[in-house]
């Protein structure tokens, strides 16, 4: 794929995620002001846990699908899209079947019985979350972004309208099913996206001629897949510890249990959307250059310039939308969620928007290049790291929630350091 390629499926999956993400923001964004820090707290944690049991079917299986479809040929293709299908819900059937006989212990070590609802009107979300990204492995693989994107918006329109039905309509139930909402909105919404991806999907699904031997393509997808899903495991179990830990931690500072679930809720639910909204930009660049350096390692063309260009582009949206966070900070925090805590949180914690835009692209280019094993070491010693200092920290009542962004700040520092030196040492250890 040429430069020119490469730059223009950047700006259309840009664009796409741009719209997403706007959507996604503004509906955070009312969420926050309907149901208020102490519901939103309540939210995060079910995230957590959601974002755990989703673990397995999202993360290692739709990388290994890309990278290889886009070694493969068309028959080959095909091979590769229905065995990512048969292991996805090959996982997440059983993997969901579990979830539910365990939903109230789960919701017990989550530290508040009030996310049970959340938790178990998500669990359907398994099997079509993992259908959806072996889908999403195959359009990227082939460079097809576009099934993806439509996808991906429709899904958006539909929670985000539904959301809005729901809050507004339920105002008076209680705290634990209002919080419940947002998942009952995503349901609806990645079924319809799924809908509409095996539609475009359904001739190679069903009616295609296929290569290979599916033995020896599931072997290579585990082989592939098991790495970065064990990564994203890492990360997701780290996310659900610190999202448990954070209030409990609090708490020992001197704050209430309201209050503890209520800074939760800022840090997790109003700061980090906003210091992760670069991704619409930067992810589009990790979806597109992760197959494309996956194809040149396969022809043994040059790596090198592409990864340094990837790299720098990175820096600059980076440091752009740092600065832009700095000057709407204000008006983020004191117009659109009515916080004024939310307004010294911005200013300060901007200085990290390049450092997740890098972390973001870097790994995806790691698993492009095959360094899955590499990504996951790194993983686990950062997220050592985050839980050590997020124990230690956010407990002191000088420091408190501040404690807290300290400890994933550090953590997220590590991650580039090691990642960037990683991946560096990768291309020139090929000499491309």
């Amino acid at each position: 794929m040429r430069m020119a390629a490469l730059v223009r499926q950047t700006m259309f999956l840009s664009c796409s995620h741009f719209f997403v993400r706007v959507i996604g923001f503004v509906m955070r964004i009312w969420l926050s002001r309907e149901l208020g820090p102490q519901a939103m707290g309540l939210v995060e944690l079910a995230q957590s846990a959601q974002m755990l049991l989703i673990t397995p079917v999202i993360s290692g299986l739709p990388a290994a699908v890309s990278r290889m479809s886009a070694k493969s040929d068309k028959p080959g293709q095909v091979r590769v899209l229905r065995c990512g299908l048969a292991l996805a819900l090959g996982v997440s059937l059983p993997l969901t079947a579990a979830a539910f006989c365990l939903r109230e212990p789960l919701a017990l070590w989550l530290g508040d019985v009030r996310t049970l609802p959340a938790l178990v009107i998500y669990l359907p979300c398994i099997p079509i979350l993992g259908a959806s990204c072996a889908l999403n492995g195959y359009y990227y693989g082939t460079g097809r972004p576009v099934p993806p994107a439509l996808s991906e918006i429709l899904e958006q329109i539909v929670r985000f309208l539904l959301c809005l039905r729901l809050v507004t309509g339920l105002r008076g139930w209680p705290m634990m099913l209002r919080a419940a909402i947002p998942a009952a909105a995503a349901l609806v919404g990645e079924t319809i996206g799924l809908l509409l991806m095996l539609l475009i999907a359904l001739k190679a699904i069903f009616f295609s001629r296929a290569s290979g031997s599916r033995r020896t393509v599931l072997r290579e997808m585990i082989f592939l897949a098991l790495p970065l899903t064990g990564m994203k495991l890492v990360h997701s179990l780290m996310r659900t510890v610190n999202a448990t830990l954070i209030p409990a931690r609090l708490q020992l500072s001197g704050l209430s249990a309201a209050e503890s679930l209520s800074r939760l809720g800022m840090m997790n639910g109003m700061m980090m959307p906003v210091l992760m909204m670069p991704s619409f930009i930067t992810g589009s660049l990790c979806m597109v250059a992760a197959p494309e350096l996956t194809r040149r390692q396969q022809d043994g063309r040059p790596l090198r310039n592409l990864v340094l260009r990837v790299l720098g582009a990175t820096l600059g949206i980076g440091a752009m939308a740092m600065l832009a966070v700095y000057a709407a900070a204000p008006l983020i925090a004191q117009t659109l969620y009515r916080q004024a805590e939310l307004l010294p949180m911005l200013r300060r914690c901007c200085l990290l928007v390049p450092v997740l835009s890098l972390n973001q692209v870097t790994g995806g280019m790691m698993n492009g290049l095959g360094l899955q094993s590499a990504s996951l070491r790194i993983s686990l010693v950062s997220s050592l790291l985050s839980v050590l200092l997020m124990y230690l920290l956010a407990a002191l009542p000088a420091l408190r929630l501040w404690g807290a962004i300290l400890a994933m700040a550090c953590a997220q520092l590590l991650t580039l350091a090691l990642s960037g030196r990683a991946l560096l040492h990768a291309i020139g250890r090929r000499g491309k």
